[in-house]
């Protein structure tokens, strides 16, 4: 009975020394390096939208999917976005959309013509 269960017990030692289950180097997910978004010149009616897009990329330029990117405006009075990149044009003026993803930030600056009788009510974000 003894010579069994040594027996026993040394396959099983033997069988574990052989798998290679050493522990893999941990994967770190690639830092956000830079923020691109688009369009960056667009004119708009007061009250009218347009859908910006941003991508951001690594240090060696490859694209990073599945970032958090947050929107704002530094002129809600003349320009708002909302957390999809969405842009809507609610006044005359000038005004910023910041786009930032993990501590790196885009500026893009909009600017909105004074009223006047042929341009009434638009926006021009670039």
């Amino acid at each position: 009975m003894k010579l069994r269960l040594l027996g026993l017990l040394t396959a099983v030692l033997a069988a574990g020394a052989c798998s290679s289950s050493e522990p893999s180097e941990p994967t770190v997910p690639a830092v956000v390096a830079s923020v691109k978004a688009g369009p960056t010149a667009v004119v708009l009616a007061i009250g009218a939208t347009k859908k910006l897009t941003a991508i951001t990329y690594d240090a060696a330029g490859n694209v990073l999917t599945g970032r958090t990117v947050n929107w704002s405006s530094d002129s809600p009075s003349v320009a708002t976005v909302d957390d999809s990149g969405l842009v809507t044009a609610v006044g005359h003026g000038y005004a910023t959309i910041i786009v930032a993803s993990e501590g790196r930030t885009l500026v893009l600056r909009s600017q909105s013509p004074r009223r006047s009788r042929e341009t009434p009510n638009i926006a021009h974000l670039s």
